[in-house]
């Protein structure tokens, strides 16, 4: 499995599937999102079109949900060089999230233990307003 890991996931900073909704390069119904490491996390920087409104000139809370999961996984990432994949993901919306406004997505691991890793990931704006947030459980995929 590992081989085929190496051969599909490979950028720069992180390993990736190319077809990732996250962060895939290779989806055009994708949201692109390139997670890099930061400090003792990840971020990254994404401007919502209109094409993810739930409502008028607001973030669908799919989209966020998906955001703050690939942060999870990606700080997960980055804290022990190991893929993982979300068994639990639970969000809490703070602020409505408009549309066309830059946000930051961060996400840093919380709790490693052999079995099942902790991760908390936040959306903010340049200004600091808190649009949501999360805590994810992962679990380490096997074979690596």
């Amino acid at each position: 499995m590992k081989e085929q890991v190496k051969q599909y996931l490979s950028t720069p900073d992180h390993p990736m599937y190319l077809n990732c909704f996250v962060c895939g390069i290779q989806n055009s119904r994708g949201l692109n999102t390139r997670f890099h490491t930061d400090g003792d996390g990840v971020r990254a920087i994404f401007t919502p079109d209109k094409t993810l409104a739930g409502y008028k000139n607001l973030i669908h809370g799919g989209i966020i949900s998906a955001l703050l999961d690939g942060a999870i996984i990606w700080a997960t990432y980055a804290a022990i060089s190991r893929l993982g994949v979300t068994a639990k993901l639970t969000v809490r919306f703070l602020n409505p999230c408009p549309i066309d406004k830059e946000c930051i997505i961060k996400g840093k691991m919380l709790k490693e233990r052999s079995r099942l890793w902790i991760a908390e990931g936040i959306l903010i704006d340049k200004q600091g307003t808190l649009y949501a947030k999360a805590v994810g459980k992962v679990v380490p995929m096997k074979n690596q």
